[in-house]
């Protein structure tokens, strides 16, 4: 008997396998399209996002966008005259360097100016050849927006909506590195000679010179310590390459922001007041970019007397923290992000005698061991 001992089945051709790559991977691919459909065709935003009757060019049915897609679409048209008055400003220097004219997804650009102007996170997600040409001129294009906005009094809100509400420029002072009285003199001397250098007001109009006075003003803020209330025009003054900034002695950051680091601080009631109690271990379970962070490290060393001046080290003697911070983040990306920061803001213990020391923690706060010391 004869036994076959492998059994083949015939080849047949095997049917071409392909894959299509979306040549726009950008995540505001949908808002950029809605965008242009409504700039191109002048049909309303609402009317376009909502019409899922019929079938695309793919031969699929349409689908609603994401409330988010639309939302952001519907800032961005807000804030669109702004994002014009920025490009052409200077005969049309921005307009010209990011090729403004020559992009054919105006949807897209348009969007992706509003998310780093004006979105919440003042940055651009994903990347692609026109988010390349909009970084290359970043520095330009915020200057430009922040200078309509002071000249301005805030941004156009939308055809018809006026002027959006004009914030003032909150600065909070780095107390672990200088006094609240130093940083004010320095930023009334340095306030005041751009003034008389860029916006110095003519003789002949007296409203003129009485809204110089005004913006000079600077106030304490009456909730948050060492949280200082300039008026909208300085935020056109006072960038992240000012010098008090990227010393670590002022840090930019709103009030709204400052009032997580002030309730743990002074949510302890009588028992952060009282100056003989045992100090206390703070944690920050994402701690990145770690602004909130240096805040608790000012407000705790404050409490234990004098933040301004840290004892000198003694020799001989090994000075330890009373308070430890400890600074937990997952993200290896915004971790590097943490220590540079902590390096900025935060002296050591070891060098200045700090009295509160702030432990950057790579790791997921939900996965540590409470009873690891």
């Amino acid at each position: 008997a004869t036994f076959n001992l492998f059994h083949f089945e015939p080849i047949t051709r095997r049917k071409k396998c392909t894959i299509t790559m979306n040549r726009n991977s950008s995540p505001y691919h949908d808002a950029g399209w809605l965008l242009n459909e409504h700039l191109q065709k002048r049909r309303g935003i609402k009317s376009i996002a909502f019409d899922t009757q019929g079938t695309g060019k793919d031969g699929k049915r349409k689908k609603a966008p994401e409330k988010a897609t639309y939302a952001t679409v519907c800032k961005t048209m807000q804030h669109l005259s702004t994002i014009n008055e920025v490009l052409n400003a200077n005969n049309k220097k921005l307009r010209k360097g990011i090729g403004f004219d020559t992009v054919r997804n105006k949807g897209l650009l348009y969007i992706m100016l509003y998310e780093l102007l004006f979105g919440k996170y003042k940055s651009i997600r994903g990347g692609g050849k026109i988010k390349r040409m909009i970084v290359k001129h970043e520095k330009e294009l915020r200057r430009e927006a922040e200078d309509y906005s002071a000249k301005h009094g805030g941004v156009e809100n939308g055809p018809g909506g006026g002027k959006a509400v004009s914030f003032p420029r909150y600065i909070r002072v780095n107390t672990l590195r200088v006094k609240t009285s130093d940083i004010v003199s320095k930023l009334k001397e340095d306030l005041s000679s751009k003034m008389d250098g860029t916006d110095s007001a003519s003789p002949d109009t007296g409203g003129d010179d009485k809204k110089e006075e005004q913006s000079m003003s600077i106030y304490a803020d009456a909730h948050v310590p060492d949280l200082l209330v300039l008026p909208p025009t300085a935020s056109s003054r006072l960038h992240y390459d000012y010098d008090s900034v990227k010393d670590g002695n002022i840090v930019l950051q709103d009030k709204s922001s400052c009032f997580s680091a002030l309730a743990l601080a002074h949510g302890l009631g009588e028992r952060a007041e009282d100056k003989n109690s045992e100090p206390f271990d703070y944690i920050d379970a994402c701690a990145a970019p770690g602004n909130k962070t240096s805040h608790l490290a000012a407000l705790v060393l404050s409490s234990f007397g004098d933040a301004s001046q840290p004892k000198k080290k003694k020799k001989g003697k090994k000075n330890t923290p009373k308070s430890t911070i400890f600074a937990f983040e997952r993200s290896s990306s915004r971790f590097n992000i943490l220590q540079e920061r902590m390096n900025q803001l935060v002296p050591s213990v070891s060098e200045n005698g700090n009295t509160v020391a702030v432990v950057p923690t790579h790791a997921d706060f939900l996965k540590a061991d409470p009873s690891d010391p």
